[in-house]
């Protein structure tokens, strides 16, 4: 009996783990998305946005960092990773499985004020196609967002 129930709890506890960490790097990237509104809402555009761009800062961690775009047509006014994608609308892009994800995150986000959204990308560190899941919430006419990777 023993033997048997060893590699249960074994399992069990690594489930349990990876369950405990997917909720919190939700619970991140809801905090994230959440101070960084607050922070745009004190400082304004300008300043918030600068402060967006720091790595290593409570705004951008790794692979948490913000995009924020348009509500009113979803098209890009701030990325941290990426500045080449302002002024862009990117709601016509597809991911591999040839899902309109920033479409989704983007219409999803104005009609209910905040949505999950997943979709597969490339891993800016291992450049192979990996589970991308982003958190993005409408504050006035913007939506905020940010994710990470599983």
């Amino acid at each position: 009996m023993k033997k048997i129930l060893t590699p249960i709890l074994v399992v069990f506890a690594l489930i349990t783990a990876v369950s405990a960490q997917a909720d919190d790097r939700k619970a991140k990237a809801e905090n994230l998305v959440k101070a960084a509104i607050a922070h745009y809402q004190k400082v304004g555009e300008q300043q918030a946005y600068a402060d967006f761009s720091k790595p290593n800062t409570e705004f951008f961690q790794g692979e948490f960092y913000l995009f924020v775009m348009k509500a009113s047509d979803g098209s890009h006014v701030f990325h941290a990773v990426n500045p080449k994608l302002v002024g862009k609308n990117l709601t016509g892009l597809k991911d591999t499985n040839g899902d309109l994800f920033v479409k989704a995150l983007w219409e999803n986000a104005v009609a209910n004020g905040s949505t999950w959204t997943s979709y597969q990308w490339v891993h800016p560190e291992t450049k192979k196609i990996a589970p991308k899941v982003v958190y993005s919430e409408k504050a006035g006419d913007l939506v905020f967002s940010t994710g990470y990777y599983e």
